[in-house]
């Protein structure tokens, strides 16, 4: 094993323990919750028809009915927090980028990690920006449980008709 594959090593069992890596890490989380969806607009091909020389800018552009449009990551762009930090994560391509201060110090690849550079700045400000996710994912759990339990009368009323229907009136 030579001196990189070791530092891989060490640093992907420390990236794992303080919960940075994967779709469960502190990063993605961030960018799902507090970023925005990256969007990908597909209209049946993807060789796109453009001459510039024939573009007509009186016209609005118009949607084909074919089109369909569908999230393949996430966005967090720190500016509007007055942070200089960018986290992008891409689904399809399984990548998580975070970008501070213009300096690359993440980047993971299908949960391998190509690189990461503990710096503690960095890691006190994922850790308080985390801490609002987990406000926002405890609030969500809250208002989910609460729509259950309005919702599970009516459902349960709907499970007995329909063993009824089934197996006629055995209660």
């Amino acid at each position: 094993m030579n001196v990189e594959e070791k530092i891989i090593e060490q640093r992907t069992a420390e990236a794992t323990s303080k919960n940075l890596m994967g779709q469960n890490g502190k990063f993605y989380l961030i960018a799902k919750f507090l970023g925005s969806a990256i969007t990908k607009q597909s209209e049946g091909s993807n060789v796109l028809d453009y001459d510039p020389w024939e573009l007509d800018t009186s016209l609005i552009p118009i949607l084909p009915e074919d089109a369909s449009s569908y999230d393949i990551g996430y966005f967090f762009d720190g500016l509007s927090r007055g942070l200089h930090l960018e986290i992008v994560c891409h689904d399809y391509e399984g990548s998580i980028k975070v970008n501070y201060n213009g300096y690359c110090y993440y980047h993971e690849e299908n949960n391998s990690l190509s690189r990461y550079y503990p710096y503690e700045p960095l890691e006190k400000l994922v850790d308080s920006l985390y801490a609002v996710v987990e406000e926002k994912i405890q609030k969500k759990y809250v208002e989910m449980k609460r729509q259950e339990m309005k919702e599970a009368p009516v459902l349960e009323k709907l499970e007995i008709q329909k063993l009824r229907e089934k197996w006629g009136d055995i209660i």
